[in-house]
């Protein structure tokens, strides 16, 4: 089988698309008059777990258009700002607008394409050059996520006794970043009560487990560990609580020997 890389080559060259592969694995892809740096490293382990090819074929059909883009007008944006939950890393989240969530995980503001396929990380100069203000982006991102909230089923599988939450939603990279909002509380409290306590491994995956079935979560660990390893966008491989106070990690599954 083709490896993410030789997929990924062979759809350039068939573009015709100049690109030069760093020592590091990047790729310097010349794109009319500008040099895009693009890491595979999501998409070759999507590519692994999922070995889907058109998912990298789709990538660099877009390539060549969405990379090169203008930032939209707050106007043709605002409907489309949503906020991801991603693990911090002080060099990556340089002039990006986030808040931290705790020590390992940040809430950071992001606008999506029309077709929901490409996320686009928002820095102080976007909102510079929208007009608005910081809190007037941050709320716009709660209403929409809310909005997406209100659309979510909170799915719940009775296992030996234990209520298994699970979210089911259609915006599906956002399913891990619905934990932050304030109306979280709403969707799993009637049968979960609250506190609870979540895993959320990956951007797709969420787990809600309540304060009575908390021995439960030890059962889930190799789950958590394999959705972690597996996906192209991993969060984090703790156990988190939510409450009143915000989310606090109260452990680690740890990696098998």
């Amino acid at each position: 089988m083709k490896t993410a890389d030789n997929v990924f080559s062979s759809e350039l060259d068939e573009r015709g698309i100049a690109y030069s592969v760093t020592i590091e694995g990047l790729y310097e892809i010349q794109i009319h008059s500008q040099t895009v740096i693009v890491n595979l490293e999501n998409i070759r382990r999507n590519y692994e777990r999922d070995s889907d090819a058109d998912a990298i074929v789709r990538f660099v059909d877009k390539v060549d258009t969405d990379f090169i883009t203008e930032t939209p007008s707050w106007d043709d944006v605002r409907q489309y700002i949503r906020y991801s939950l991603e693990p911090s890393d002080e060099e990556e989240f340089k002039g990006v607008v986030f808040n931290a969530i705790s020590d390992e995980l940040n809430q950071v503001f992001i606008y999506i394409s029309v077709d929901g396929s490409r996320i686009t990380w928002i820095d102080k100069s976007m909102i510079d050059n929208w007009g608005i203000t910081r809190e007037q982006m941050v709320h716009q991102a709660e209403h929409n996520m809310v909005a997406i909230l209100a659309e979510t089923k909170f799915e719940i599988e009775d296992i030996d006794g234990n209520k298994l939450g699970m979210l089911s939603t259609t915006e599906i990279a956002f399913k891990a970043s619905l934990i932050v909002s304030p109306a979280f509380r709403d969707l799993v409290a009637p049968t979960h009560g609250w506190p609870v306590y979540v895993v959320v491994p990956c951007r797709d995956f969420v787990y809600v487990i309540s304060e009575d079935n908390l021995d439960f979560l030890s059962c889930l660990g190799s789950i958590v560990i394999d959705e972690y390893r597996k996906s192209g966008y991993p969060i984090t491989k703790d156990v988190l609580q939510i409450s009143d106070d915000g989310i606090t990690a109260i452990g680690t599954y740890p990696e098998p020997n």
